[in-house]
């Protein structure tokens, strides 16, 4: 039979499964109280220091009591397997909204990520730094708000990583710089990973996107994402500016911590509002829907941060302080992050809530619930045991004098924020394109590219754009080429090109072995596709790349070729001279050039009369032999 009991909890069904462990619902046989109680794996209980790392895990936990964290119910042993017991939350995480094909607004998004600078701030303050900041770790539960759960999960299931910083932990995806690189973590770390989520909710993806681990990791120590812009247009620039210093690869670039970047995103909030409320504002500027899911703010903590005395506690690498222990199960599932529905059910329940234990769920050594009382002990954690949490500051009912100065002061902030937020006119971007553009090179128009994007969006009837259209358009020839070259290199994927696509490589692969077979090649390649002259689409794209390449070759080539043509038929005219002289010598000529030149295009014709001579001379000899 599997396991029916975990210290205080009835076991009622399954969350999910994993390699650390399995997640049980368990319900407290004295309370009626629903918990996730996660029990570890034999392998990772019988690993040598794993007892003590869980131990100190646990203790940094208890520190942790904020109404955005998964909190902390008890945890003990049972045969010698070490299990722990947290809130079970009502609600999905934002992996699973997003697999779902949810789209988040950009006020949903700054709500999460404000409640989320609440829950770093909680821990920062105490020297806990996440380490796994993702969108399967942020729950919404049914009232709304967010849920920071799975703190320590790296540094607890991370072997040596506790005291060597080479090792690699966390989730590829939202990972910091240095964390990626295997160096020391900070605070920042954790509001890189934020911004990364914050960029993901907007964008419906990850920042970064490759076909392995180590490619991952060599895009986000290295390579810059695109702006967040291009993916949700109606995203604040200022939103836009915050989440751009959150991902940036040096930590001391980023914002300084959670307390600061929670002000910047309220103050953006409040202003963006204000703006919106008191002011015709242009809906091509503050646009997207009005409402959010997400619930309202909820009241922030009432302790300020001495930022001073963090500093002085664990500076900003974080190097020796303790993590946290993993609080919320990441089964597997289709999605590798996705976490299942958590509405507490009873066994008999439909299939999307927690499954019935089968006897596969219970480890190996689990003991038949024949046998006698399991050997077990549980240390319950009070809520007075866990540290102070953030008080709730209570306003009264009537607007006082000051209430009423800080008001117009968030309308003259709104004004600004709103002031700032007005796109710059055509003149001045076309100006500043067209300076580009003067320099004549591809490089100077990439440069002008957001530019040129900022000005066909807001200014789409201006006569002008005709030409911006243009540049748009080599700057894409440009891209689709270079990526054309990569594949040529081995570099690049060939999968799912078209006809066209794959015959266009061919012929650029002849380029700089047989530049005149390449040659040949292109002009078949225009002939089947000559009623096709505009560029839109892949095949118009890759029709204009052939025509160019064409050009290219026959400017390089053309001279040169000319004058070894006229060579070749110099040698015909001798070779026609000799015929009745001395007609063998005359064919060995004609042979070679049919030798020689029957594989270059733009020598056909001599090849042709080469042959042509050749069956003559064959035939008037049969002629002389029979009239002898």
């Amino acid at each position: 039979m599997g396991i029916d009991r975990l210290g205080p909890y009835q076991i009622v069904g399954t969350l999910g499964r994993g390699g650390m462990g399995t997640v049980y619902q368990g319900v407290d046989r004295q309370t009626d109280a629903p918990a996730a109680v996660k029990l570890l794996s034999i392998a990772l209980a019988t690993e040598e220091g794993f007892r003590k790392r869980f131990a100190g895990e646990i203790e940094t936990l208890r520190k942790l009591n904020h109404p955005n964290i998964v909190r902390l119910y008890g945890f003990g042993e049972q045969d010698g397997l070490l299990f722990y017991a947290m809130e079970l939350v009502d609600g999905s995480s934002l992996e699973q909204e997003l697999a779902r094909g949810r789209r988040f607004d950009w006020r949903e998004v700054t709500q999460i990520a404000i409640e989320t600078c609440r829950a770093l701030r909680h821990a920062h303050d105490r020297g806990v730094i996440h380490r796994d900041i993702k969108p399967g770790n942020l729950l919404l539960a049914a009232d709304g708000h967010v849920k920071l759960s799975d703190f320590g999960i790296a540094r607890l299931f991370g072997g040596s990583a506790v005291t060597h910083a080479g090792n690699v932990l966390g989730t590829a995806e939202y990972m910091a710089p240095e964390q990626a690189a295997g160096q020391p973590v900070g605070l920042r770390a954790d509001l890189y990973s934020l911004g990364g989520v914050m960029y993901a909710l907007l964008a419906g993806r990850p920042m970064f996107r490759a076909k392995s681990l180590p490619d991952v990791l060599h895009k986000q120590r290295f390579e810059k994402p695109d702006r967040v812009g291009r993916h949700a247009p109606d995203v604040p620039a200022v939103l836009e500016e915050i989440i751009g210093q959150l991902l940036e690869k040096d930590p001391d670039r980023r914002v300084p911590n959670a307390t600061i970047l929670g002000r910047q995103l309220e103050a953006m909030q409040h202003g963006l509002s204000l703006a919106v409320e008191t002011v015709d504002a242009d809906p091509d500027v503050l646009s997207g829907p009005r409402s959010a899911a997400v619930a309202p703010p909820s009241p922030p903590d009432s302790s300020e941060v001495d930022q001073s005395a963090v500093t002085r506690g664990m500076g900003d690498s974080g190097e020796g302080q303790p993590s946290v222990t993993a609080s919320w199960p990441t089964p597997p599932a289709p999605a590798d992050e996705e976490v299942p529905d958590t509405k507490p059910t009873s066994s008999g329940d439909a299939p999307d809530g927690p499954q019935p234990i089968s006897p596969s769920d219970a480890p190996h050594d689990a003991k038949p619930t024949e046998e006698p009382e399991p050997r077990t002990h549980f240390t319950p954690v009070a809520a007075e045991e866990l540290d102070r949490p953030a008080e709730v500051r209570h306003h009264p009912a009537w607007i006082s004098p000051q209430t009423w100065a800080l008001a117009a002061g968030l309308i003259a902030v709104g004004l600004t924020v709103w002031h700032f937020l007005q796109p710059p006119s055509a003149d001045d971007l076309h100006e500043t394109i067209a300076a580009h553009a003067r320099e004549g090179t591809i490089e100077s128009l990439l440069q002008a590219e957001d530019e040129i994007e900022t000005f066909l969006r807001l200014h789409a009837r201006d006569s002008r754009c005709r030409q911006l259209r243009q540049y748009e358009t080599e700057i894409e020839l440009y891209r689709l080429e270079q990526k054309f070259r990569l594949r040529a290199k081995g570099l690049a994927s060939t999968d799912r090109m078209l006809p066209i696509e794959r015959a266009y490589l061919e012929a650029i692969n002849y380029v700089r072995l047989d530049p005149e077979r390449a040659m040949a090649k292109l002009e078949a390649l225009l002939e089947l596709y000559n009623h096709r002259h505009d560029m839109t689409g892949p095949t118009g794209k890759c029709l204009e790349l052939a025509r160019r390449r064409l050009a290219s070759l026959r400017e390089q080539l053309d001279p040169e070729m000319a004058q070894h043509l006229a060579l070749v038929q110099s040698r015909l005219r001798v070779a026609d001279e000799l015929r009745q002289s001395e007609p063998q010598r005359a064919r060995a000529m004609y042979r070679a050039v049919i030798e020689l030149y029957q594989d270059k295009p733009w020598a056909a014709d001599a090849v042709r009369r080469a042959r042509q001579a050749l069956t003559e001379g064959s035939t008037q000899q049969k002629t002389d032999q029979m009239d002898r």
